[in-house]
């Protein structure tokens, strides 16, 4: 299986910043998976997320179902600056991207670690560099929680 979304460093070389937060119920969140925060609880994000939604990347894996306690809980990584690896969708018209593209926002595709470079509509993938190898390109994950 390839590998999720993954980080490779940070715009300003910080690391990431994990914590730990609750999760809704009937999630399947997995290690790579860009989370937003709904009802205060983590859910998997999926296309066009609101903006401000977007709370970060998970670190761990976690499947709930239709109750929740307090244990279920994931280690995401908050920090606004970390760059995340993600894999691209390739079964659309646009299947690669160029230097051209640098800061073009994307959205994802029909998972929560997959940039669909064909939707730019909502978009919260920005990309700040090309492939790190042949489909996967470097992302900064925008539209996220604010943090105060």
């Amino acid at each position: 299986m390839a590998k999720r979304a993954y980080f490779i460093g940070s715009l300003d070389g910080s690391a990431p910043i994990y914590k730990e937060v609750p999760v809704n119920i009937n999630q399947t969140i997995v290690h790579g998976s860009i989370v937003v925060k709904a009802t205060n609880k983590a859910s998997v994000a999926a296309a066009a997320a609101a903006a401000g939604t977007v709370w970060g990347v998970a670190v761990g894996n976690l499947t709930t179902g239709g109750t929740v306690t307090d244990a279920d809980r994931v280690k995401i990584d908050v920090n606004p600056m970390s760059v995340y690896s993600l894999m691209l969708n390739t079964t659309g018209t646009k299947t690669s991207v160029t230097k051209s593209d640098v800061g073009t926002l994307y959205d994802l595709g029909g998972n929560a670690w997959t940039a669909n470079l064909d939707d730019t509509t909502g978009g919260y993938l920005e990309l700040v560099d090309t492939q790190t190898y042949p489909g996967r390109a470097k992302f900064l994950i925008k539209n996220r929680v604010q943090v105060v």
